[in-house]
């Protein structure tokens, strides 16, 4: 099978099962403008993925996750849920890489990053897990070759218990 279908597929997938989590909750989608800011903002060119799951949910939550959404105008000075604020942040703070955008929490200093200078065949970058260890950033491992595998992932994580 091609691999923008496979890849396209699980996001698919994942936003299908979703809404069958727990306490599933999104924000009903962003507007093209403030995607478009949000890519001036952080200086990458959303996937089609990316953009999608923007336009259409906006942020995506249920039972113990929390996979961040956009917004380019919150200057209320919380960063938590928001990949802009987070990335911008973190780029000033701890100097975080301009091609990463944070994605998702797993706590203790772990993070989930869309890693846009890694991206597969079709244009979708893969899900990184790092770690700020007072000196830089330092990844601990690939895990998802991109948004859709990584969501679907934990969908059905959620699931299964």
């Amino acid at each position: 099978m091609d691999i923008f279908i496979m890849s396209y597929q699980n996001y698919k997938e994942a936003m299908e099962l979703a809404p069958k989590c727990k306490f599933y909750t999104t924000v009903g989608g962003k507007s093209r403008d403030e995607i478009k800011k949000s890519e001036e903002l952080l200086g990458v060119t959303f996937s089609k993925q990316c953009r999608e799951f923007y336009e259409q949910y906006g942020y995506l939550s249920f039972v113990g996750n929390e996979i961040f959404g956009i917004d380019p105008d919150d200057d209320s000075g919380e960063i938590e849920g928001n990949s802009v604020a987070y990335a911008l942040n973190d780029r000033k703070e701890y100097g975080l890489p301009d091609k990463w955008i944070p994605l998702y929490n797993f706590d203790d200093g772990i993070m989930a990053y869309l890693d846009y200078s890694s991206l597969n065949d079709v244009g979708e970058p893969c899900v990184i897990v790092a770690r700020f260890n007072d000196v830089g950033y330092q990844i601990e491992e690939t895990i998802a070759e991109d948004f859709g595998e990584f969501i679907l992932q934990l969908v059905k994580e959620q699931l299964a218990d």
